[in-house]
């Protein structure tokens, strides 16, 4: 039933749009049985989209993310943000050999960085060192492609022990120490007063300490969008240029009277 409070001639911007279709269908999940839900294809999904006034290709690239299995690790409780990113992904249809440069050419844009790329057997491996001024390693990311019993598999792992270490060493180490004998100073100058010298020694290692923090949770969410966004490039390449092998039909069984014809030569 139309309610009659809401005119009909109103229009509604694309957020606007979004947000209805996201309220409907949680309406419908929640008024729908569990039982007789069947889902929707991601053809209809984009033909939604496409009436909505969406992109149906962002609906592809967020049915790609969907199907990406992230294996980071849990946070850690006194950095904040896990200390490795993994990301995999399997698609039907095994990447032929020669699609290997074009993959390459996308992990190097994507980054922004030059990766060295090799083969063992069939599988690829993209690596990339970022290292700044000092010849100090930034960022470390590996990339395997690996086509294997008709299908092919992406993953993408980054390491961020070397990127915690740096921080929380560098601004813990650095900051702290270097405010540390002001604050000294000023408690004990100043305010002649051993506790508050302590308390501001500890507000100095706390600053630092959060300041890192922030830094480390920042950097870490910003490089898993961008491994996202690879992958799901990569999956879309790979979705497009992969060859599905044709299944193998089995030989049909003998029936006993036809195995008894064959033994007597008949």
């Amino acid at each position: 039933m139309t309610d009659p409070s809401l005119p009909t001639s109103r229009r509604f911007s694309d957020k606007e749009v979004a947000h209805i279709i996201k309220r409907a269908s949680e309406l419908q999940q929640e008024e729908a049985p569990a039982e007789s839900s069947t889902g929707m294809s991601l053809a209809e999904l984009e033909q939604v989209a496409r009436e909505a006034g969406l992109d149906p290709a962002l609906v592809r690239r967020a049915a790609t993310d969907l199907d990406t299995r992230v294996t980071d690790q849990r946070p850690s409780a006194f950095i904040g943000a896990p200390t490795r990113l993994s990301l995999e992904r399997t698609i039907d249809g095994e990447l032929p050999a020669d699609e290997y440069e074009p993959m390459v050419l996308e992990m190097n844009r994507a980054l922004g960085l030059v990766g060295s790329a090799s083969t063992l057997g069939r599988s690829l491996q993209w690596t990339v060192q970022g290292v700044d001024r000092r010849r100090v390693s930034t960022r470390t990311v590996q990339i395997t492609v690996t086509p294997r019993n008709g299908r092919t598999t992406i993953r993408i792992e980054e390491p961020l022990g070397g990127l915690a270490r740096g921080l929380f060493g560098g601004l813990m180490a650095g900051l702290g120490a270097g405010l540390t004998s002001p604050a000294i100073a000023v408690g004990v100058g100043v305010f002649h007063s051993a506790p508050i010298a302590a308390m501001m020694v500890t507000t100095v290692v706390s600053g630092a300490y959060l300041l890192a923090r922030t830094v480390f949770g920042r950097t870490v969410r910003k490089r898993g969008e961008r491994l996202q966004e690879l992958m799901s490039r990569l999956v879309e390449h790979v979705s497009t240029t992969a060859v599905v092998l044709p299944a193998s039909n089995p030989l049909p069984l003998e029936r006993p009277a036809e195995r008894g014809a064959l033994e007597r030569g008949e």
